[in-house]
């Protein structure tokens, strides 16, 4: 029986990966699923152990989102049926990891694309709000292509719009900067939006493989919301430890050296993530606000 091919960009990496942990989770699905796992460099460590885990599964495909023509000349034309994107900050504009892709991939013949984005005041405002965040910007700015696009291509898309990750606290340097952010820059009442990055796998699973219920939706992905006093309590009753926290002058510093960074958490105290939980919820049992997800996905160690 033929495969279902879906292309995985960022496979090893932290959403990518989530994606194709996802996918290898769901039930048998006829025609079977077939992931094609892009990676900058098929012989890394990482992207060996994938593919050895997964032999009948997951094929490693090695190429550069920025120059996707070489990606899908190694396949017959509308052999890839489907596609998830994520683009990351850095020196490569957003705009090129993800534009020249989706223009490939229409011209190729892929059915589907799924790009995750952000969330940035709703599903509907979020249209019109591209946000004076730099990286958000540029997401907005791909979101409109690809909408545009498929008003004169046959292909349907997805967009997933993540709120802030709850695995920005997993253990390390960045998880007690995170929690100073949140207190050099947030009210105390503030609750900010979190999702789990397992979570954004999962509902990318669900958007690549029911596209006809998922198609043409923009939706914003988040688990909880809360204060940073309620993540700290939350924290000492699953793990029995203090929250970590960095001096505060560390977290200004780096809110006034990084302009971006102090630009994203103004963002956060005056507008703030706004995707409707409750909705989420009755769509995608199951997902996970902080204290499930210290629990069952976190690298923190549990007190008995």
């Amino acid at each position: 029986m033929a495969s279902l091919n879906i292309l995985v960009v960022g496979a090893t990496g932290q959403q990518g990966g989530a994606v194709v942990k996802a996918l290898l989770d769901l039930p048998a699905q006829s025609p079977p699923i077939h992931i094609l796992a892009l990676t900058r460099n098929a012989e890394s460590p990482k992207a060996k152990a994938l593919a050895s885990a997964h032999r009948d599964s997951l094929t490693l495909v090695q190429g550069d989102a920025t120059d996707p023509e070489p990606i899908f000349a190694a396949y017959p034309k509308e052999s890839i049926a489907r596609l998830f994107i994520v683009t990351v900050p850095g020196k490569i504009p957003e705009e090129k990891q993800a534009i020249p892709l989706i223009d490939a991939a229409v011209a190729h013949g892929v059915r589907h694309i799924v790009f995750t984005s952000v969330e940035r005041g709703g599903d509907e405002r979020s249209w019109s709000n591209p946000t004076d965040v730099p990286h958000f910007i540029a997401k907005h700015n791909v979101e409109l292509h690809l909408r545009q696009k498929a008003e004169s291509d046959s292909f349907t898309w997805t967009i997933l719009r993540p709120v802030a990750f709850l695995d920005n606290w997993n253990p390390g340097f960045f998880s007690s900067m995170f929690s100073a952010l949140m207190y050099a820059s947030l009210k105390p009442e503030t609750k900010l939006q979190l999702v789990s990055v397992r979570d954004i796998g999962v509902v990318a699973a669900l958007a690549l493989t029911q596209p006809d219920k998922w198609a043409g939706r923009a939706v914003g992905l988040a688990g909880d919301e809360i204060t940073l006093s309620e993540a700290q309590e939350t924290f000492k009753k699953v793990t029995g430890k203090d929250l970590p926290q960095t001096y505060t002058v560390f977290a200004k510093l780096l809110l006034w050296l990084v302009k971006e960074v102090g630009t994203m958490f103004t963002f956060f105290e005056k507008e703030g993530y706004h995707a409707d939980i409750a909705a989420l919820r009755r769509e995608v049992p199951g997902l996970q606000d902080f204290e499930t997800w210290l629990r069952e996905s976190s690298k923190w160690e549990k007190k008995d």
